[in-house]
């Protein structure tokens, strides 16, 4: 019981979206939530799991949330995430790890190769992959649209545009550049390129779904990170959505792992 009444008041402040300083641990803990998501949504679980053994746990709202998406840049999440980091120190997070679920492992990997000085990246079910023939073909039109907008002038003016979420054809209302930002093929949203660019060797864990479709191997994005001997590649029995849940027990043990 005692247990349980733990995970029910870390999820509690991870759902009212407080930073709550765990008693006598310097770690923190940075989880993104995925496309369309929230907070409340697939990484509960985890960030609450996470708070009661003692971890220093931020889960921000995102710019690819529900409700906001795409009301900023890729780049724009990387000053979103500085202010979680520093945060995080000022609680008294000594190590700061960033990780999250889907499009938050993307942008993850992608602050790992824009930020030094990190304690690890984690990235779970790690999705969205604009230079894959998948986003080409069905979303091809409206990255062509958005690149003539910019030419002439017009980059800042929202408009609608397709995106792809699970082989899922949705509309975003967005910018061209911010929407240019997620989606070119040749942009900053691409992860074999982020995690072949990290700034230094980093602890690296990632984990896919077994009944994750989209799933890529080995070789897509782990292989690409300078090597390191607390890096780890993981695979866990359930669907792309379910990872954070499924992955708590082995998330927790990467952590303990890593040098404090």
């Amino acid at each position: 019981m005692r247990r349980r009444a733990l995970i029910l008041f870390g999820l509690i402040t991870v759902l009212a979206g407080h930073i709550v300083q765990a008693a006598q641990n310097d770690v923190g803990v940075i989880l993104l939530h995925g496309k369309g998501g929230l907070p409340s949504g697939n990484i509960r679980e985890l960030a609450a799991a996470l708070q009661a053994k003692g971890y220093l746990v931020s889960a921000p709202t995102m710019p690819w949330a529900k409700d906001r998406i795409y009301d900023a840049s890729y780049e724009d999440a990387m000053g979103d995430i500085d202010r979680e980091v520093e945060s995080l120190r000022q609680k008294g997070a000594k190590l700061v790890v960033v990780g999250g679920h889907s499009l938050g492992a993307n942008v993850a990997l992608g602050y790992g190769a824009r930020r030094s000085g990190l304690g690890g990246i984690i990235a779970l079910a790690p999705a969205h992959s604009p230079e894959s023939p998948a986003f080409g073909k069905r979303v091809g039109s409206d990255l062509a649209r958005a690149r003539g907008l910019v030419a002439a002038g017009k980059g800042k003016e929202k408009q609608r545009f397709s995106d792809l979420n699970q082989g899922t054809l949705m509309e975003v209302n967005a910018s061209a550049e911010v929407y240019l930002s997620w989606l070119d093929p040749d942009g900053p949203a691409v992860m074999p390129k982020s995690a072949a660019a990290f700034k230094a060797p980093t602890p690296l864990l990632i984990v896919n779904g077994s009944g994750d479709r989209t799933a890529a191997g080995k070789d897509y994005i782990f292989d690409k990170a300078p090597p390191h001997p607390k890096s780890s590649f993981i695979t866990v029995s359930t669907d792309h959505f379910s990872v954070p849940r499924a992955a708590i027990e082995e998330v927790a043990a990467w952590l303990a792992a890593l040098p404090q």
